[in-house]
């Protein structure tokens, strides 16, 4: 990057090491730009860039949308020419997919809400619009709604007579025991399978939970207008603090999710709201979510040059924790590659948010069985391997950790077993 444009930054935002691609990604993943980010896009646009790197890179993380239309509508003159008219077919065709599925949306709406079913639809259209002010600069492809415990049945009833299959199953506890299960949501897709829907009856799995009691949720529910409908939408400090479980719990791999953090931050000021950041903290802290919290505030900082008035913000800043985390994420964000997170680093991770010792119980719980599932449970690759009647399909359980074994540890000439 030259000289110019690294000078133009402030001291912590200069100690960022990103190649000029991903430095225009970032400066454009916003939706008000100031003059001194404009004048940076401005130079580095001037610059020999890898425009498939900046197209790519930008998709994976969910932030093309908003990064095309920064690029079409402030620095389009300096665009190559096969460059503009790529990110304009682009930026339609996404326009009218998210208008299509927020119109999709509203229909289950109505259709739940004359059914007699309160719903909270999150993320998705509601929040474009929530936090961006347009449905076109947010990437979303699947449909999130919340219902209580006790309406899921009906809702999925309801659901399936109007259009909709369910392609996952929810666990066999029902109504209020669905609170516990450490299941969180069912998939459901639309007949012409144009439209996924996520029903979820909490907001988020028991080994990353957010415990909010769901009726003092739905007492705290605010309104937003999508398509002339008014429609429940989450409390700022409780969506706020969701997002940033959300972002936590995936490893904050897409810069998408710290984008949507700092323009809601962004649309509450520009409304002219003034953000309690000790009521968020004290709310924070009463559901074990404090480290989730100011990781996200720690990565709007770094990334998004994002100031509040959050208490002990000295502390979070000096995190060591958060910067070794902070680390690794840029990496994973600004990969040339979409590499996955291996298990083991997933669980160290996670174990390093948690602040109470049920919530590190649960998530000792939750990976054991993920690593038993691993290890036991039977794959298509080892009925292929033993062709076992199907009498003897419980021998697939001992027989599995055994071809594993024979798989991926050496022979004792040092050559690794291919074999299965």
């Amino acid at each position: 990057m030259s000289n110019e444009v690294i000078a133009e930054l402030p001291r912590e935002y200069q100690a960022i090491n990103l190649a000029p691609e991903q430095r225009l990604i970032l400066e454009c993943s916003r939706t008000t730009m100031g003059p001194l980010q404009i004048n940076r896009v401005k130079s580095i646009i001037k610059l020999q860039l890898n425009w498939d790197l900046i197209i790519n890179t930008a998709y994976r993380n969910g932030v093309l949308p908003i990064v095309s239309a920064n690029l079409l509508n402030k620095f389009s003159a300096g665009l190559p020419p096969e460059i503009k008219e790529g990110l304009i077919r682009q930026f339609q065709e996404h326009t009218r997919n998210n208008l299509y599925l927020t119109a999709r949306l509203l229909e289950i709406v109505r259709t739940l809400i004359d059914a007699g079913i309160p719903v909270l639809p999150f993320k998705g259209p509601s929040l474009a619009m929530h936090a961006y002010g347009n449905l076109s600069l947010r990437k979303f492809v699947d449909l999130d709604i919340l219902v209580q415990p006790k309406h899921f049945d009906k809702a999925v009833r309801f659901l399936t007579e109007n259009g909709y299959k369910a392609i996952s199953k929810a666990p066999f506890l029902k109504r209020k025991a669905l609170f516990f299960a450490r299941q969180k949501d069912i998939g459901l897709v639309s007949d012409d399978l144009k439209v996924r829907v996520e029903l979820h009856w909490k907001l988020s799995g028991s080994h990353f939970a957010l415990p909010f009691e769901l009726n003092q949720l739905w007492e705290r529910l605010e309104e937003i207008t999508l398509g002339g409908m008014r429609l429940n939408n989450l409390a700022f400090t409780d969506l706020f603090i969701y997002l940033c479980l959300h972002g936590s719990r995936h490893g904050w791999e897409r810069l998408a999710w710290i984008c949507d953090l700092h323009e809601l931050i962004h649309s509450e000021k520009k409304s002219g709201r003034d953000i309690d950041w000790k009521a968020v903290r004290l709310h924070a802290q009463k559901y074990g979510c404090e480290k989730v919290v100011e990781l996200g505030l720690f990565l709007l900082e770094k990334l998004f040059e994002t100031k509040t008035k959050y208490p002990v913000w000295i502390q979070i800043k000096t995190n060591e924790i958060f910067n070794d985390i902070f680390n690794q994420i840029q990496k994973k964000i600004f990969s040339n590659t979409a590499d996955g997170t291996e298990i083991g680093d997933w669980y160290w991770y996670h174990l390093a948010l948690k602040e109470r010792k049920l919530d590190r119980l649960k998530l000792h719980f939750h990976y054991f069985f993920w690593y038993a599932g691993l290890a036991f449970k039977p794959r298509e690759l080892d009925k292929a391997v033993f062709h076992l009647p199907t009498i003897f399909y419980p021998l697939y359980f001992a027989l599995r950790p055994l071809r594993l074994l024979y798989s991926y540890f050496p022979l004792s000439n040092g050559k690794k077993n291919t074999l299965f």
